[in-house]
């Protein structure tokens, strides 16, 4: 039976997937990319058996099993979940939330909450800098690394920096989430495998999706190679722990 997976369409997910679309594949899989929160939605109707999602859905949706040994992680600034602000944090009143995401909307309102005591009106918007910005004193965009330039008077903060700040630990931001009905030993060991090849090739990955995106080499280097990690540890996993508990004390799971 093929295996229906979903993906985000960015660059940190490649190492990930592109196996999939290589010659060396043997595995009989249909892949879908999508944002985040579509992804999340897909799994819940069954249109996808297993997707590269938000680690948040993992803690909503009881019908997710997290697939051992891979995820998605930063120890300290991820360079690619940002806030970008026009006032002091401390002095947020309202802040713009991308659409595309569900982990970074979570950690924005624990980490504002904990690090500067700021309690801002929150709004769900498309990730366009510019209009949320015109719209609100800050605006969370995840996953597009076009916009490592800094903004004129604006305030960049990088949300996993903040977190490693708070707590000493890495952070998980999306791991391979499997509906429990689906998933299999069969199963993890094509995404393991497919994890395997592209750490093989960070090089050449990186040079090859600079181009496709239009991004800089040196930074899209940067980000496969010194930037994210593809493992799921016990210090990782105690990071995600940590972030689940942290979730629970905000109240943001329904």
């Amino acid at each position: 039976m093929k295996l229906r997976i979903g993906s985000v369409p960015y660059l940190n997910a490649k190492p990930l997937v592109d196996w999939f679309h290589s010659a060396e594949c043997d595995a009989d899989v249909e892949l879908t990319y999508a944002v985040p929160s579509q992804l999340a939605q897909m799994l819940r109707r069954d249109e996808l058996d297993v997707a590269n999602v938000s680690i948040f859905e993992a803690f909503q949706n009881p019908d997710l099993t997290l697939v051992p040994g891979i995820s998605i992680s930063a120890y300290g600034a991820v360079k690619s979940v940002r806030l970008f602000s026009q006032a002091p944090l401390s002095e947020l009143r309202t802040v713009a939330l991308d659409t595309s995401s569900l982990t970074s909307v979570a950690l924005t309102k624990i980490l504002l909450s904990e690090q500067f005591h700021a309690q801002p009106t929150y709004v769900s918007q498309p990730p366009h800098l510019e209009t949320m910005l015109h719209t609100c004193d800050a605006g969370l965009i995840i996953g597009d690394l076009k916009l490592f330039a800094l903004h004129a008077d604006t305030t960049v903060y990088d949300l996993g920096q903040g977190w490693f700040a708070l707590t000493g630990l890495p952070f998980v931001y999306a791991g391979w989430l499997a509906r429990t009905d689906r998933a299999t030993p069969e199963m993890a060991a094509v995404l393991n495998r497919a994890k395997a090849w592209g750490l093989e090739r960070l090089e050449p990955l990186a040079a090859k999706w600079a181009e496709r995106m239009d991004l800089p080499l040196d930074r899209s280097r940067d980000y496969l190679l010194n930037v994210m990690n593809y493992d799921l540890t016990p210090d990782q996993r105690h990071g995600l722990e940590t972030f689940h508990q942290k979730c629970r004390e905000h109240a943001l799971l329904k």
